[in-house]
């Protein structure tokens, strides 16, 4: 039974494929975008309405309570002159004066709307200036048009209203600036968020698709040497979840046909190498007259037919061991091995096959070489399988240089040719079980199994082998071996499932 974590787990998962993480990612990402947009511009007009006001009204206030208060001390000054000096152009300024001051009055008043509120001074300076009986003029040698008390109380009113009007453009000076500060925080806030969600999608496309992706490569990759180790583990539930099972099914059939075509071979090879090897004990006590005379002719069909046999024996040789390091436990004896040893052996085996091409084996073996750990039958077969392949394939006349070399913690064996190199598309493929090149196919024997065997037995062996051409100067094959550490046992006993 699923348990609650599983459960949530497997409905974000089907709920969610790649298509709507993205999508999901993109519609916050507008959202974030757009609304911080939407925030800024609402700030922004309020800052133009505010800026507005502090130009249209505010200012326009200034500017009418400044003439206002101009024009009461002209009023007050041009009564004084007239009734001292009786005049009649002090009447005609302090009539302008007077209709200047109720003019500026009557604007500021007219600036009051539904918008904007008016300080209540400005209401008692009209309400107190309204009562005030003005007449129809001054009088000569009269009393004053108005108390001095009342004048002076309308002067601290004006000045009191544009202290206010001064204090109220401050404040909203205050508040355009804290509403800029505010915008900016929230434009930098928006601009993180959109970051935020920008790394949240990479996250996202990392996890649900790169990742995935990483490892059906590396599944690829090894899938034509180890159908097991190919299978790819991924806990998604999107299209790559999808594909990654697709993939690991495939890889299971593969495993699983590889195994029964291995079985298949295995039993062949079994069963035919028995009558084989009657055959050619039949054929070779034939040549050897046993039976009785054989003529010219026959003997030479005969050693055709001892040469055909021993191939196919090789061949099935060659079937029967790739099926033991498949399908069964081999044990194998470690013991401390000298590489120059080995070299040598397997050069002196391969000899013969040498001369028949004329090709020459030069071997360079270290000084006080390390010893090496593994089992000789087993590293011996590797050298054969590499050493007979550079035979056979290099030009007649040529020469095959094998080394012993040193490396951090182990030996390195090279075996380098110069015959025609393998072609730079199938480079990586030759050690893949049964492949052959193309251009050898239809004109040399051989099955190949010799690399895919010798990567085997190298890999058990926790060494690594690998190939590198040399631009039509044939090729280099390199195999390394670890030396055996400090306290290390010699003549263990290990058990291998290749």
């Amino acid at each position: 039974m699923e348990t609650q974590k599983e459960k949530k787990h497997n409905w974000l998962g089907l709920k969610l494929g790649i298509t709507r993480k993205l999508s999901i990612i993109f519609l916050f990402f507008i959202l974030i975008f757009y609304g911080t947009l939407v925030v800024l511009f609402l700030n922004v007009q309020q800052m133009i309405k505010t800026s507005e006001q502090i130009v249209g009204i505010n200012n326009r206030i200034s500017e009418l309570s400044t003439s206002m208060q101009e024009s009461l001390l002209a009023m007050e000054v041009n009564d004084k002159k007239y009734r001292l000096l009786g005049k009649e152009m002090y009447r005609g300024y302090f009539e302008s004066a007077r209709t200047d001051f109720e003019a500026a009055l009557k604007g500021i008043v007219g600036l009051e709307s539904p918008h904007y509120r008016l300080s209540g001074r400005w209401n008692e300076i009209c309400k107190t200036y309204g009562a005030h009986p003005k007449g129809t003029g001054l009088k000569r040698k009269g009393s004053a048009w108005a108390r001095e008390e009342t004048v002076n109380g309308w002067i601290r009113d004006l000045t009191k209203a544009r202290l206010e009007n001064e204090i109220e453009i401050e404040n909203a000076l205050i508040s355009i600036n804290a509403r800029s500060k505010g915008s900016l925080k929230k434009g930098l806030l928006g601009l993180g968020l959109s970051v935020l969600m920008a790394v949240l999608g990479v996250v996202v496309v990392s996890r649900s698709m790169l990742t995935p992706l990483k490892a059906l490569t590396r599944g690829v990759k090894i899938l034509p040497g180890n159908k097991t180790a190919a299978m790819v583990e991924t806990n998604a539930r999107d299209e790559f979840g999808e594909l990654a099972a697709a993939f690991n099914e495939m890889s299971r059939q593969l495993k699983e046909e590889e195994d029964l075509r291995s079985d298949f071979i295995a039993s062949l090879s079994h069963e035919i190498r028995t009558p084989l090897s009657s055959i050619r004990e039949s054929v070779n006590m034939i040549m050897e007259e046993v039976l009785g005379p054989v003529n010219q002719k026959q003997q030479k069909f005969l050693h055709i037919a001892d040469a055909e046999i021993a191939r196919i024996s090789d061949l099935f040789d060659h079937l029967l061991h790739l099926s033991r390091l498949e399908s069964k436990v081999q044990q194998v004896r470690f013991l401390p091995i000298n590489p120059n040893r080995l070299m040598a052996e397997a050069s002196e085996i391969l000899v013969p096959r040498a001369e028949k091409k004329e090709i020459r084996l030069t071997l360079h073996p270290m000084a006080e070489p390390p010893m090496v750990m593994g089992g000789e039958k087993e590293i011996l077969q590797v050298l054969l399988n590499i050493i007979g392949n550079a035979i056979k394939f290099s030009y007649k006349g040529g020469t095959i240089d094998i080394h012993t070399l040193a490396a951090p913690g182990a030996v390195r064996f090279r075996i380098a040719d110069d015959g025609p190199g393998i072609p730079e598309g199938e480079a990586a493929l030759i050690f893949n079980k049964y492949y052959r090149s193309r251009e050898i196919r239809n004109h040399m024997d051989g099955v190949g199994l010799g690399l895919n065997i010798s990567r085997k037995i190298v890999a058990f062996h926790h060494g690594e082998i690998w190939m590198e051409n040399h631009s039509g100067k044939g090729c280099s094959f390199y195999f390394t071996l670890p030396c055996p550490v400090e306290g290390q046992q010699s003549g263990m006993d290990e058990n291998v499932r290749i």
